[in-house]
């Protein structure tokens, strides 16, 4: 059942034009790029998103020099419980993002919106091997693929973002069944090109670190995927030299501190490649300076700083600046809270005793199964 609550596009909407905007860019055939159906994995809930970040230098025509970094996310959602009260299927999309302006305080913003099952392909392109992703309003769209770089068009509120993300770093994969079935293609490493506008006032960028990843979660259950966990934690860290990416997730039993999946890639950020791969028992994660905030009149907790350790390699993060995305409900208990955090400096990656500094994002997601569990 759709709640009337909720926005629902209108069908009428011009959406994208996959051959206007991937053109060239089919020479390597990979269709983990493009959108997947529930039916693809015989889901009774199926999400997928794909993400960018970045760290940015930019520079004003009038030599103004900014720091910025943010995030984007732009999501797809099946689910045969997805329809209104004439029994017609729809298909949700939704897209959020968060900016941490250098002394300046973050901002945020999530929309979603239904749309009737049999229009989505005017808005996403299915089973092909590029990314094509175009919210139904026409301003918010990403598109384009690995080997031609993504193409990430954005406007929304004081906020436009005209980029190219570069991926120099070769796709890295995690992908688990329990507690929760999902798989992440990534491309954890490369640069940005192109202009942001913020307030008004257009910048170009100078310098930039980024990540793109594509995560597809699915349950065959009669619940959410989100159900199926307590939550999980993700992070990419970044220096000169490496780039690190974490993933865990927590069942149920495990609570805030513990993990049944853990996931630690150490990459070679010059050359783009993995040096090495950590897993389960190799990995040993201590979070702390726990943070107890108010999500629907309940409490829950965050750790403000979390170390990672593998052999030969150690991480370290704090969560400084932090946007709180609360997609939970005492009404009907579907969603999750998440923290995801931006620290610009002094996280460290020391990998056989090399020790360096650098930027990290950081996110921590707690289910609603955490909040409300079941009695």
């Amino acid at each position: 059942m759709i709640f009337p609550l909720l926005l629902i596009c209108l069908s009428g909407i011009s959406g994208a034009d996959p051959n206007s905007k991937t053109s060239g860019n089919t020479e390597v055939m990979d269709y983990t790029e493009g959108g997947h159906y529930d039916i693809d994995f015989d889901a009774s809930f199926m999400s997928e998103w794909w993400y960018q970040n970045g760290d940015m230098r930019l520079v004003g025509k009038d030599g103004e020099k900014r720091r910025l970094a943010f995030f984007v996310t732009l999501v797809h959602q099946e689910s045969p419980s997805f329809f209104n009260v004439s029994d017609e299927q729809f298909s949700n999309m939704v897209t959020f993002y968060g900016l941490y302006p250098d002394g300046e305080d973050t901002s945020d913003n999530y929309t979603m919106c239904f749309v009737e099952r049999d229009n989505i392909t005017n808005y996403i392109g299915f089973h092909v091997p590029y990314l094509d992703f175009t919210y139904p309003e026409g301003l918010r769209s990403f598109y384009g693929s690995a080997l031609k770089g993504y193409r990430l068009d954005y406007a929304y509120d004081n906020v436009q973002l005209d980029l190219l993300f570069k991926p120099l770093a070769e796709k890295t994969i995690d992908s688990a069944t329990e507690p929760v079935n999902f798989t992440t293609y990534e491309y954890a490493y490369g640069n940005l090109q192109g202009s942001v506008v913020l307030d008004g006032k257009k910048y170009e960028v100078t310098q930039s670190d980024g990540y793109f990843d594509h995560m597809i979660p699915y349950t065959t259950d009669e619940l959410v995927w989100e159900w199926e966990m307590h939550g999980w934690s993700w992070s990419e860290l970044t220096t000169d030299s490496y780039q690190t990416v974490f993933y865990g997730v927590r069942a149920p039993e495990d609570g805030y501190d513990n993990y049944t999946y853990k996931h630690l890639t150490l990459i070679d950020k010059h050359t783009g490649k993995v040096i090495a791969e950590y897993s389960g028992d190799e990995v040993s994660i201590n979070q702390g300076d726990w943070v107890y905030p108010e999500v629907n009149e309940k409490t829950v907790k965050r750790p403000a700083s979390v170390q990672i350790s593998a052999p030969d390699l150690d991480i370290s993060i704090s969560a400084q600046s932090v946007i709180q995305l609360d997609r939970s409900s005492m009404e009907q208990p579907v969603g999750f809270v998440d923290f995801m955090s931006f620290q610009p400096d002094e996280a460290t990656i020391e990998y056989k005793g090399d020790l360096e500094q650098g930027s990290a994002f950081y996110e921590y997601m707690v289910s609603d199964w955490a909040i409300f569990p079941p009695e």
